[in-house]
C-alpha cells in the first residue's frame, strides 16, 4: 500500500472535513433545545429600561472603505512580491489572484445592488 496517499491534501481534507461534520452532528444532539419564545424575550430592552421605538440603521459605510483598502493593499502586496518569484507561472497565479482581488473590490463598491439608507 502506497502510505503517501494518506499524506496527500484532498485525503487530509476529506478526513478534517467528516471529524468536523461528526463533531458538528455530535454536539447538535447534545445540545439542550430551546422552547418555544416569548413576546418578553423578543422586545427591546436596554439597561432595565423599556426602549420605545424600532431597529436603528446602521450604516456600514466605514467597513466597506476599510475592506476595499485591505483588499488593495493585499493587491499591491502580491503585485510587489510577484518579481521575487523564479518560475514564470507563479505570474499567472498572482495575476489571477489579484483580478479575483478586483472583482471582489468592484462587487464591495457597488454593494451588489443592494441601496443602503
Amino acid at each position: 500500500m502506497d502510505w503517501q496517499l494518506l499524506f496527500t491534501p484532498l485525503f487530509v481534507f476529506l478526513v478534517f472535513l467528516f471529524v468536523s461534520a461528526s463533531i458538528y452532528w455530535f454536539g447538535g444532539k447534545l445540545a439542550l433545545k430551546g422552547g418555544p419564545q416569548s413576546d418578553h424575550k423578543l422586545s427591546t430592552y436596554a439597561c432595565g429600561e423599556e426602549v420605545e421605538g424600532g431597529k436603528f440603521q446602521q450604516s456600514f459605510t466605514l467597513f466597506h472603505v476599510a475592506f476595499i483598502f485591505t483588499i488593495f493593499h493585499i493587491a499591491a502586496l502580491i503585485i510587489v512580491t510577484m518579481s521575487n518569484l523564479a518560475e514564470p507561472e507563479n505570474y499567472l497565479y498572482g495575476l489571477l489572484f489579484v483580478g479575483g482581488l478586483v472583482i471582489a473590490a468592484a462587487a464591495l463598491i457597488t454593494s451588489g445592488g443592494v441601496k443602503h439608507a
